[in-house]
C-alpha cells in the first residue's frame, strides 16, 4: 500500500521533511502547503502545492499530515488534521500548553489516528544504545544527568529558546531515565529580544535522588547537542550533532571518601571502555520511517503524543518555576494566530 502523504509548512524544517518522507518506501507526496509564495515555488519542482492548509487535511486522498509550523500553530493545526481524520505528525513541541496536548492525545485517541511528534534524537541508535547501558546497569546506579545544546544563530520570533531546544532534551531525559520529575527550577535570560529568552539554564530533581542540568542557548560560539549520564560505576557521553554523532561509555572507580589521605580523594581508574560512531544513518530519516510503520502496523514509538504528553508537561513546569502560579502566560509569540508560512523554521 502507498501511504499518501502531505505536508503543512515548507520553510527549512519543512523542506527537510519534504526529502526524507519522499525517500521512504512506499510513501507518496500528495501536496505541500505554505502561505510563502517563494516557499510553494521553492518546493514546487518536487511536489504539487497549495496556499492554504485546508487543501491538505480537506483532500480525502491524504491519509497522514506533517505539520512543519511554527510553536504557536501547532496544537490548532493538529487538531484540524486528527479532527479530518488523517494520522499526523507534529514538529516539536506538540503544543504550548499541557491542556491542549492532552486534548490532541485524546481526540487521536478517540479517531484511531497516530500521532506523532518529531523528537528525532529518540530515532538515533546510538541513543538506543545509550539506554540499553543504562537498563543493563552498566552505569550502576544513574546519579546525575546534564545536556547541552549550544549554538549561535536560527534565533526564534515565535518561541524562546526553552520551548524551541528543551523539548529535544527533556524527552532524551524522559527515554533514558523515566523517573518522575519531582521539581523543576528555570531560569531564562533575554538579550535579542525582549521577553524572549536566547539563553536557559534549568536544574531538575528526580525521583530517586537523581539530578538533571541543561544548558540551552542561542548565543553560543560553540556548536554543541550533547547528554552527559552519571551513574554509581560508569559514565556515557552522547554527542548529537548531525554529521559527528558518537556514543562512549567510561568505567571509573573512586576511593571511599573515608578513607582518604590528605583532601583529595584518589580516582582509581577511569577508561573509555566503548565507544561506538554514528554510522550513515539520518535519525529524521528513521523518525519518518517509524511513523510510516506506526500508521501501516499500529506498533507505538518513543515519540507518540502520549509519551510527548509529558514534555510539553515539563515544559511547562519549568515556565511556571519562573512565573508562579496565577502568573500570567509567558510570552512565546508575537502572534499566536494559526499561520501555516514556515519562513522562520
Amino acid at each position: 500500500m502507498t501511504w499518501r502523504i502531505g505536508i503543512v509548512g515548507a520553510g527549512y524544517w519543512g523542506d527537510n521533511l519534504l526529502r526524507v518522507f519522499a525517500a521512504q518506501p512506499d510513501v507518496h507526496i500528495r501536496r505541500v502547503a505554505d502561505r510563502d509564495p517563494a516557499r510553494r515555488q521553492h518546493v514546487a519542482e518536487r511536489a504539487p502545492v497549495a496556499g492554504d492548509a485546508e487543501a491538505i487535511w480537506g483532500d480525502p486522498q491524504i491519509d497522514a499530515v506533517v505539520v512543519a509550523t511554527p510553536p504557536s500553530t501547532h496544537a490548532e493545526l493538529a487538531r484540524q488534521v486528527l479532527l479530518a481524520g488523517k494520522h499526523c505528525w507534529v514538529e516539536k513541541p506538540l503544543a504550548l500548553r499541557t491542556r491542549e496536548a492532552r486534548d490532541l492525545v485524546d481526540l487521536a485517541r478517540d479517531r484511531a489516528r497516530v500521532l506523532f511528534v518529531d523528537e528525532t534524537f529518540l530515532y538515533d541508535p546510538l541513543v538506543k544504545r545509550a539506554r540499553q547501558w543504562v537498563n543493563d546497569r552498566l552505569l550502576g546506579a544513574v546519579h546525575h544527568l546534564s545536556f547541552e545544546r549550544l549554538s549561535l544563530g536560527r534565533v526564534r520570533l515565535d518561541s524562546d529558546i526553552w520551548w524551541n531546544a528543551a523539548p529535544h532534551d527533556l524527552s532524551l531525559l524522559n527515554y533514558l531515565v523515566p523517573a518522575e520529575v519531582d521539581e523543576i527550577r528555570l531560569e531564562r535570560f533575554a538579550y535579542l529580544q525582549p521577553g524572549i529568552a536566547d539563553v536557559c539554564v534549568a536544574t531538575l530533581r528526580l525521583a530517586g535522588g537523581i539530578s538533571a542540568h541543561m544548558y540551552l542557548s542561542w548565543l553560543s560560539p560553540v556548536k554543541a547537542g550533547r547528554a552527559v549520564v552519571v551513574g554509581s560505576q560508569g559514565m556515557l557521553v552522547y554527542d548529537g550533532r548531525f554529521g559527528e554523532r558518537c556514543l562512549t561509555r567510561y568505567a571509573y572507580a573512586i576511593a571511599d571518601p573515608d578513607e582518604a589521605q590528605g583532601s583529595v580523594v584518589p580516582v582509581h581508574s577511569f577508561v573509555a571502555e566503548e565507544t561506538v560512531r554514528g554510522g550513515s544513518e539520518e535519525p529524521l530519516s528513521l523518525a519518518a520511517a517509524a511513523f510510516i510503520d506506526c500508521i501501516r502496523t499500529g506498533s507505538r514509538a518513543p515519540s507518540e503524543g502520549t509519551y510527548s504528553l509529558r514534555v510539553v508537561e515539563l515544559l511547562e513546569r519549568g515556565d511556571l518555576s519562573v512565573r508562579g502560579p496565577g502568573a500570567p502566560a509567558a510570552p512565546l509569540a508575537h502572534d499566536s494566530a494559526v499561520r501555516t508560512d514556515s519562513r522562520r523554521r
